[in-house]
């Protein structure tokens, strides 16, 4: 069962309480409040992307990413890498990327840089779609950990983004021996010192990495601009207000994108919007839905937090998710810091680690505290593909027409608060569903797919299976029959 239904049946939420939380779960996400709340990762902003864009925006593209996170990254660079061999000289970019504030602003700016796979839904997974499933499931979620960290080195960002491979402990596995045998667990007296935290009964310790999100997404960017002049172009502070279609399927260019700035014909449009990707894809609004989200993870009976910490000392904690719970989802902004949220993340760790161990208060110990969205789908899965145009209510450009070669609508999104190891491979596996969709791709090897989850592409059978139901029973009652 997903963390969300799991928590709108729970026999704790209020009928009305869980009505409220539907209603929202069903209702227009909207587009990034602007001004938010203030990431810590974001106040040195890379150079190239401080300013509002000035540059005039194309009229015409072949792609057009809406959003500009980790996700968005991963498909500018393999339709990049691709395009610039397989395709001649155009008029116009081979990739446009909106972003409606500031470059990598969203989810990806808000996370808390772990790269970390704690496989403890293998089970659950292995219930429901089988062992082998979960198994590709899950190797899928534990290669980002060297792909992206190679994709750092590979570019020379390891040193500015911290990138770097950590031991994780989560503080609370079986069928995968090979991709778990770095793990160990403590339990009791087998607790090393070091570990030991205020009422915690038991770890589990393994592999895990992390680096300085933003860092990593804007060294991309800023590699793919310098590596692509003409192929590619990033605009930030350009909101898109609508999207249509043109009447005629036979258009190369289909889609018009209105934007704060102007407006673009494209042949395809991605959606790497994750919170809000049901702002312009109504039939996904009820599917993919947003909680607000005020390397050791702490779980508890309700919720959990995180803890990260960064190489020169600094501790990056969030979470707050038990505080919020049901009030906080489908909420789908981060313009504000709840009181309770604050007082959560102020005074957790002291509980957590002990008050003796944490050492007295500091004056004003806190750099920086803000929110983020997390966009979750109601069968706990990412969201990844092509749209059939019953999701979009505009025009469907079937790629049967004219031999393969009309445009589309594509998404990827609803992460789960896992997007450091779900991101960067489902953006990796929706630009290779695009290029072969075109037929550019230029290396046989390119066009395997076979270590993508199932699970996570888009159908119209998922569709019309996931949607959350609009009411639900009142738990507490059906608990005392």
């Amino acid at each position: 069962m997903s963390v969300v239904l799991s928590l709108l049946t729970s026999a704790a939420v209020s009928p009305i309480e869980r009505r409220r939380a539907l209603d929202r779960i069903h209702s227009d996400p909207g587009i990034p409040s602007d001004p938010t709340t203030s990431s810590f990762w974001l106040q040195d902003p890379h150079p190239s992307f401080a300013q509002p864009s000035s540059k005039p925006l194309p009229t015409e593209a072949d792609v057009v990413i809406i959003g500009s996170g980790i996700t968005g990254a991963s498909i500018a660079r393999i339709l990049l890498q691709n395009c610039a061999k397989s395709s001649p000289a155009s008029s116009h970019p081979a990739v446009v990327m909106l972003e409606a504030r500031d470059i990598c602003s969203g989810a990806t700016g808000r996370n808390g840089g772990h790269i970390l796979e704690t496989a403890d839904v293998y089970a659950e997974i292995a219930d429901v779609f089988g062992e082998e499933s979960a198994r590709k499931l899950l190797r899928f979620c534990l290669a980002h950990l060297s792909e992206m960290l190679g994709v750092a080195e590979e570019l020379g960002l390891t040193e500015v983004t911290q990138a770097r491979k950590v031991q994780f402990l989560i503080a609370y596995f079986a069928g995968m021996p090979e991709e778990s045998a770095e793990w160990v667990s403590y339990e009791g007296d087998s607790i090393p010192e070091e570990f030991k935290l205020s009422r915690a009964s038991g770890f589990i310790a393994g592999p895990a990495g992390a680096l300085w999100p933003y860092k990593f997404v804007t060294g991309v960017l800023s590699h793919l601009l310098s590596e692509y002049p003409k192929a590619f172009h990033v605009a930030n502070h350009t909101a898109v207000r609508a999207i249509h279609t043109e009447a005629s399927s036979s258009s190369s260019q289909p889609y018009r994108i209105e934007t704060s700035r102007g407006t673009i014909s494209a042949k395809h449009v991605i959606h790497c919007t994750n919170a809000h990707v049901g702002h312009f894809v109504p039939g996904l609004r009820g599917r993919i839905f947003s909680a607000t989200k005020h390397s050791w993870l702490f779980n508890y009976h309700r919720g959990f937090d995180y803890l990260t910490q960064l190489p020169i000392g600094q501790m990056m904690f969030g979470g707050g998710f038990a505080n919020g719970g049901v009030g906080d989802l489908g909420i789908a902004k981060d313009d504000e810091m709840s009181v309770y949220i604050d007082i959560h993340l102020s005074g957790a760790l002291s509980a957590v680690f002990g008050h003796k161990a944490w050492g007295p208060a500091q004056a004003n110990p806190i750099r920086a505290m803000w929110t983020g969205n997390m966009a979750f789908s109601t069968d706990g899965f990412p969201w990844v593909g092509r749209f059939p145009g019953s999701a979009t209510g505009r025009s469907e450009h079937e790629p049967e027409k004219a031999g393969g070669k009309t445009g589309s609508e594509w998404v990827c999104a609803a992460l789960g608060g896992e997007g450091m190891v779900q991101a960067w491979l489902c953006g990796k596996a929706l630009g290779t569903m695009i290029l072969k969709h075109d037929g550019q791709l230029v290396a046989v090897a390119d066009l395997d797919l076979s270590w993508f989850p199932d699970q996570l592409l888009v159908s119209e059978k998922r569709i019309a299976e996931a949607e959350m139901p609009k009411n639900m029973p009142d738990s507490r009652r059906q608990s005392n029959l």
